[in-house]
């Protein structure tokens, strides 16, 4: 199946302090790093965000700091591929999971489910040709989740490894993550490369 793959990559990082969450570094690489691995396998890979993404289409919601559905909606102009996959830039375990919603994939699409059922909106593979009416039935993008945009779609669940879901909002996650093993190539024991916490 041909795919391409949007990432999210602007949001403000306010329970990290505002650091970027795009270039925090775990193992010696960025979480976007990381990230534009786990999707490398993707026709076409549209980061959105104020980021540099080298090989990757580099886009930006307009206005800035519009909310994730925004994103997609930005993002979703550079798609050209039958399906889609949607995934933040900060989920150090995305690799372990593009592969089984990919084989799920059907109609709609396919979500990730974790372990105790919540679906993970930025886990997900839909058509692309449902994804753009969704967006076309919307009155606005601006502040609208990503959960409400998908909501007329029917999704395959998927249910994923424990701790796959993980994405990295807080400085817990961060550590959650490390104790996990990080990315999936991988030990992070790289840390932050000397930026405090604090």
């Amino acid at each position: 199946m041909t795919w391409d793959a949007i990432v999210l990559a602007g949001g403000r990082g306010s329970r990290l302090g505002g650091i970027d969450k795009a270039t925090l570094e775990l193992a010696g690489q960025t979480l976007l790093e990381g990230t534009l691995r786990a999707v490398a396998p993707a026709s076409r890979i549209v980061v959105v965000g104020d980021v540099r993404a080298p090989g990757a289409i580099v886009v930006q919601e307009r206005p800035r700091f519009a909310g994730p559905a925004a994103a997609i909606g930005a993002g979703l102009a550079e798609v050209r591929a039958p399906q889609v996959l949607l995934a933040a830039c900060d989920q150090p375990f995305l690799g372990d999971v593009v592969a089984l919603l990919l084989d799920a994939a059907a109609g709609d699409g396919a979500i990730a489910v974790d372990q105790v059922g919540r679906r993970q909106h930025l886990m997900s593979v839909v058509d692309t040709a449902a994804l753009r009416s969704a967006v076309a039935a919307q009155p606005t993008l601006t502040d609208l989740s990503v959960r409400a945009l998908l909501a007329p779609l029917v999704l395959v669940e998927v249910a994923i490894p424990a701790g796959a879901a993980l994405d990295i909002d807080t400085w817990h996650d961060r550590d959650e993550a490390l104790e996990r093993g990080g990315h999936d190539d991988g030990d992070l024991s790289g840390g932050l490369d000397g930026d405090s916490r604090r």
